[in-house]
């Protein structure tokens, strides 16, 4: 069973490495510019391998957790390049709540995403 800690450190990671440690650019462009996304989801993922090295320590996790990063990295590309061409086109065509319900969405598959690698690596 996963740490009540666990979950709300994963939630705080994700919110910090997708928003935070993402730029205007990134995010203006990502939906058109493969190098933007990749320049996002690196650096996304660069943050979970330094948190996955602290969650290995501090919950004695073994060293296949280090995968977690670039299983991440591979999995937020993928749902970013579709997720951010769709949200794109309702803001654009200012569909304002599709917009929102389309983020919200691409947030929920990033959980999803988070929390089975983290059980499929706890195997």
């Amino acid at each position: 069973m996963i740490d009540i800690k666990l979950i709300l450190l994963i939630l705080l990671v994700h919110w910090f490495a997708d928003f935070v440690m993402q730029s205007d650019e990134e995010a203006r462009n990502k939906h058109k510019n493969i190098e933007r996304l990749v320049d996002h989801t690196f650096s996304y993922s660069a943050t979970w391998f330094f948190v996955s090295m602290a969650i290995m320590f501090v919950w004695n996790l073994p060293p296949k957790f280090l995968w977690f990063a670039p299983i991440t990295f591979v999995f937020h590309t993928l749902t970013d390049y579709y997720t951010s061409k769709i949200n794109h086109s309702y803001y654009r065509r200012n569909r304002i709540h599709s917009f929102f319900v389309s983020v919200g969405f691409d947030q929920w598959l990033h959980y999803v995403q988070l929390f089975l690698t983290y059980w499929w690596l706890s195997k």
